[in-house]
């Protein structure tokens, strides 16, 4: 869903895909954290046929030489009856994310 709460990409994994990682960057940019915050991912899927799609988005904006780890879940449907992904998404993404602390001052 994007910041209106409207639908994106109705039965298109891919844009769906898409907007959830711009969802998450939105709520990682309010916690002064980047998408490199990023340790741990679940994905739910509802159809496996998404996977590729999932794939392809993920390696455009997260660095695949230190990806984050990651869950892959196969559901028969999410939150409300009928939905092939929460709120009619084909995808669902959680995402654990740790922001170092700051740097402590050697000053007393």
């Amino acid at each position: 869903m994007d910041g209106d709460g409207r639908l994106v990409g109705e039965g298109d994994a891919e844009a769906q895909v898409r907007q959830v990682y711009a969802n998450l960057a939105t709520a990682l940019k309010a916690a002064s954290c980047t998408l490199d915050n990023v340790v741990k991912l679940t994905v739910y899927l509802t159809d496996l046929a998404d996977l590729p799609a999932f794939c392809r988005v993920r390696d455009e904006h997260q660095d695949a030489r230190r990806p984050p780890a990651c869950s892959l879940v196969q559901v028969a449907g999410l939150v409300q009856p009928g939905f092939r992904v929460e709120i009619g998404f084909r995808v669902e993404i959680e995402a654990l994310a740790v922001r170092p602390a700051p740097a402590e001052s050697n000053d007393r």
